[in-house]
């Protein structure tokens, strides 16, 4: 389930944005919390698996009819295929009217649910 960013959730968002490679150092992970936190239309969830342990989490940016994916990050024993599509379907529940937007980096994980939408 995915739960919008609190103050109070501000340690485990570290926690996750430390498991990215370009952000290793914590001044990195501080400056990509920021720039979520500067403007409205930017946006972090939380993501708590079926076990109710926080596992993953999704920096988003709407624009127009869009919803950009900028970070997903999954502990390494959530990485998989359904996983991520939970992830995918919880957001494109949250936001029904907009289109989800990878970058390259994702693209495959994105394209795989995609396509399982497509044969339920």
């Amino acid at each position: 389930m995915l739960y919008q960013y609190r103050k109070d959730y501000e340690k485990i968002t570290m926690g996750l944005f430390s498991l990215v490679s370009e952000l290793q150092n914590m001044d990195l992970v501080t400056q990509e919390m920021a720039w979520y936190a500067n403007s409205d239309n930017h946006m972090i969830y939380l993501w708590k698996d079926h076990s109710n342990n926080w596992s993953g989490l999704v920096g988003i940016e709407l624009q127009e009819k869009q919803l950009l994916i900028h970070q997903l990050v999954v502990t390494p024993q959530s990485h998989n295929q359904a996983n991520f599509n939970q992830l995918f379907d919880e957001l494109q529940s949250l936001y029904p009217s907009y289109e989800i937007i990878t970058g390259f980096d994702i693209k495959s994980i994105w394209m795989k649910w995609e396509q399982s939408r497509k044969h339920v």
